[in-house]
């Protein structure tokens, strides 16, 4: 019997095949100096549980594998399918990693309009694998892409952040929202805030504030040298019709 079977189905779809058919909801995320759209971020929405508990269940079962081949591939073909503009923004899990021959379908399905469009946006919510991460580089080597990296949820310490930066060797690091929200109002946040973005560009590296949920928030945050942000107040995710 597979394992999977043995996991209450509230948390998970009937059968990986319902996977293949995963919809994907797509949030706006902004360039600040232009104002234009910047790219979009691919938020996976399962059936009958949450994208956290279809998670869990899946690294339960040793098989989060699947969850990264889904998010990355049809994620992509979802992306292609509604003609969004600006990058893609792929949530990536650390401690595992699709197959090579995954990793080749998924350049070879995006091609020379998604060549150069792509973020792998490492996730801090699982564990962080060493191994893992040279697998995920051995696999995108040899799918002959080279996306742009991200890390997610800065500042939240689960995956020891400045270990995550020396890791992956960002080129985008996405600040949480709990150092976002009311921001405008508390002045510890905002010291935090600042903090983070003058030594993360000095590494070279832009900063992204998720979570922008007010105008408050938005207008503050303006005045600040953040590079883009990302939230309700600027856009919801949105499934798009094929």
């Amino acid at each position: 019997m597979d394992t999977i079977t043995r996991i209450p189905v509230i948390y998970i779809p009937n059968s990986d095949a319902d996977l293949n058919n995963m919809k994907f909801a797509f949030q706006p995320i902004f360039d600040v100096r232009t104002g234009d759209i910047y790219g979009h971020e691919a938020l996976m929405r399962p059936e009958g549980c949450t994208p956290l508990e279809l998670i869990s269940a899946y690294e339960k079962a040793g098989r989060l594998d699947k969850i990264e081949e889904t998010t990355i591939y049809y994620g992509t073909k979802a992306f292609m399918e509604a003609e969004l503009d600006g990058y893609l923004f792929l949530n990536s899990i650390p401690e595992t990693c699709m197959s090579e021959e995954m990793a080749i379908a998924t350049s070879e399905l995006g091609g020379s309009e998604m060549a150069d469009r792509f973020y792998i946006e490492m996730l801090e919510y699982t564990k962080h694998s060493a191994k893992a991460w040279d697998l995920k580089k051995k696999a995108i080597i040899e799918a002959g892409a080279m996306p742009h990296l991200a890390i997610d949820d800065f500042g939240t310490g689960e995956n020891i952040d400045l270990v995550c930066i020396n890791t992956y060797n960002p080129d985008l690091i996405k600040i949480d929202r709990k150092y976002i929200t009311n921001i405008d109002t508390d002045p510890i946040n905002q010291m935090i805030f600042d903090n983070m973005i003058k030594n993360i560009h000095k590494r070279g590296i832009q900063v992204l504030a998720e979570g922008v949920e007010t105008k408050e928030e938005y207008l503050y945050l303006m005045h600040t040298d953040v590079d883009y942000m990302q939230g309700y107040y600027l856009g919801k995710p949105k499934i798009y019709s094929k």
